[in-house]
């Protein structure tokens, strides 16, 4: 019987000397988990309010083009995506913002103005730091 799963990426803990013949299946299936870490989904988000959500995966690619007006990026709560990265970059040359919203830096607020202007943000569990931007 397999022992408890890993705290973060919930891997199966194989139990030396009591699995037999089922760790080539729990091998299997954590290596699978593993490659998904090797991945960063992309969401594309067009000219509309988003609110973004959270995987496995370790950080999650968001490439906004805000048209017009501004568009509000809403983050989920820091305290459940703890450890998890999100890089928000505007891609058009319009006039909209992309206005991210949530705890950022001691801010409510995080403003993408220029083209190809992004921001990564790190969920630290109470709050987003911000660990790269231009």
């Amino acid at each position: 019987m397999p022992g408890p799963n890993t705290p973060i990426l919930q891997l199966t803990v194989p139990t030396v000397g009591g699995d037999a013949n089922t760790w080539g299946t729990e091998l299997n299936t954590d290596l699978g988990i593993i490659d998904n870490l090797g991945a960063a989904p992309t969401t594309v988000v067009n000219s509309t309010p988003y609110a973004a959500t959270f995987s496995q995966f370790p950080e999650s690619v968001f490439r906004v083009t805000t048209g017009a007006s501004n568009l509000v990026f809403n983050l989920p709560s820091p305290t459940l995506c703890y450890g998890k990265i999100f890089t928000v970059k505007k891609l058009d040359l319009s006039a909209g913002i992309v206005q991210i919203m949530g705890s950022i830096d001691g801010f409510t607020e995080w403003d993408l103005t220029n083209q190809y202007q992004y921001v990564r943000l790190y969920s630290n569990g109470v709050s987003f730091d911000v660990i790269g931007n231009n």
